[in-house]
């Protein structure tokens, strides 16, 4: 299968779904953006001239360079990495197909919208086009040197910049350019999240999901990014004072190099010990043009895009950061010091009293399963939950959308992060419900786990119920339909559940 679009044309290859043998069209590794290199490294994305002959979309395009902290634990990927996938279902209908673009999550600092984790076959079985989208990460995607050669928030605006090309070209696949849904998991959440908070992105979509993550939890934006980019400069041998004459140096600094420093566990004076990320979003400065993020968020919401909404989190959440703890710590959280370094914010003795004694007073004699999963509750409410409901609510205020909220607790076989986490940790085998990022595996098939639902099981049940409630969602803004048993009641101000 051909597309002609602006850029050149595209040749595509069909597949059959896995789960339903529907046919589908894949087209792959499509530059949404020119490489971001040379030059380019640290701006804004810049749009590409095309190409001559026919692109041959057989093949994702290389995932954006970073840390591979899933599979080789090496520095893996290139600068050149501003690719999309555009998955076209062929079942015919009279209308164009509503559109799904996924922002994949990694704490911005990870992953990809490649097959390995992403392939969207459940989705495809509901008719809907899918976009899975790569943009810049880590030092690469998120340096702010508040200067027009470094903004900040390249990987964001490279997502937006995705939205735009999709816009434009998603016709021609038979999509409807008025009736985009943009969906993410973690940090591709919080992108969602920013979003709809951006003025910049009004207009480029018209619903969207966030699934465990917004711009308020306490990893997802960092306000000491000057104090980060200096700290680079000096790790990489730049004594200089100048933010622009500090880029150009960086600019001559190999790839590879910026993104070690990525690895590194920095830390300032009064920041918390655990989900310390300092590559994530950033306010702009004012001496910059076309900010993304131009104020502070709890600013920025009051005049947020109104669309319909789903959002929700796993009961569980915290699993991940327990998996990313060293085990002998668990522990110590009866201590107030240790409760302390949760918290960014200097709370008072007495505060902190009563969240110890809120999670652990009554089970101080109790076992040590009961210990781990009210440290696991603990870590869910600090990193996700608490703040993930504050801009829920925010956005709640907002009349006249949807909102559809909802709690992940499924725990089957398909549960794939909590799996690889805790496959050497027997004791954690007794812990029950669903870790962070728990649910990806019931809406893609991961290429990489290869955890495929046998038929009449309670995971590929799971499976179409989910593929269904978000599809129907993108096609018509209600989760809900009479081909399906579940009812979703959406949420208002008067029963904000």
């Amino acid at each position: 299968m051909t597309v002609v679009l602006e850029q050149g044309t595209l040749q595509g290859l069909h597949y059959k779904t896995r789960l339903s043998n529907k046919s589908y069209v894949s087209f792959l590794g499509i530059p949404y953006a020119l490489p971001p290199i040379n030059d380019l490294r640290f701006k804004p994305p810049a749009k590409h001239p095309g190409w001559t002959g026919i692109f041959k979309a057989f093949s994702c395009g290389k995932v954006c360079m970073q840390y591979d902290i899933i599979m080789t634990k090496q520095i893996i990927g290139s600068e050149d990495c501003l690719y999309l996938n555009i998955f076209v279902p062929q079942e015919e209908v009279a209308e164009k197909k509503a559109v799904m673009v996924f922002i994949h999550g990694g704490a911005f600092n990870f992953g990809s919208g490649s097959l390995d984790l992403y392939s969207p076959d459940y989705l495809l079985d509901e008719n809907v086009i899918v976009v899975t989208i790569n943009y810049r990460l880590n030092v690469l995607g998120f340096l702010n040197f508040g200067i027009e050669e470094c903004p900040g928030n390249m990987g964001l605006k490279d997502q937006l910049f995705a939205l735009k090309w999709i816009k434009v070209n998603i016709s021609a696949f038979g999509g409807d350019t008025n009736n985009i849904t943009i969906f993410g998991e973690s940090a591709g959440s919080v992108s969602v999240h920013c979003h709809l908070l951006s003025p910049q992105s009004t207009g480029s979509f018209h619903k969207a999901i966030m699934q465990s993550g917004c711009v308020f939890n306490p990893w997802a934006l960092n306000e000491r990014h000057t104090e980060v980019a200096f700290k680079l400069a000096e790790k990489l041998g730049c004594q200089k004072d100048d933010p622009k004459e500090i880029v150009k140096y960086l600019l001559n600094v190999p790839a590879i190099d910026l993104v070690k420093f990525s690895t590194l566990k920095i830390k300032f004076e009064g920041q918390r010990d655990l989900l310390n990320l300092q590559f994530v979003p950033t306010i702009e400065s004012e001496a910059v043009s076309d900010r993304f993020i131009p104020a502070h968020p709890d600013i920025l919401i009051k005049s947020a895009s109104a669309v319909p909404l789903i959002t929700g989190t796993n009961n569980m959440e915290g699993m991940i950061v327990l998996g990313g703890n060293k085990l002998k710590k668990l522990f110590d959280y009866q201590k107030l010091e240790e409760i302390r370094k949760l918290f960014e914010t200097d709370y008072s003795e007495e505060i902190i009293r009563k969240v110890k004694n809120y999670y652990f007073s009554e089970h101080e004699q109790a076992s040590d399963i009961t210990i781990l999963e009210n440290t696991c509750r603990l870590y869910s409410d600090v990193f996700f939950t608490k703040d993930f409901y504050r801009g829920f609510k925010s956005l709640l205020k907002k009349d006249g959308q949807p909102i559809y909220n909802y709690e992940f607790k499924f725990d089957g076989e398909l549960n794939a992060f909590k799996k690889l986490l805790f496959a050497t940790w027997p004791k954690f085998h007794s812990l029950k419900g669903a870790c962070h990022a728990d649910e990806l595996n019931y809406l893609f098939y991961g290429q990489l786990f290869g955890f495929l639902p046998e038929a009449n099981t309670p995971e590929h049940r799971m499976c179409k119920t989910m593929s269904k409630l978000w599809c129907n969602f993108s096609k018509t803004g209600n989760p809900n339909s009479s081909d399906s048993n579940v009812v979703w009641n959406n949420t208002n101000l008067d029963n904000p559940k």
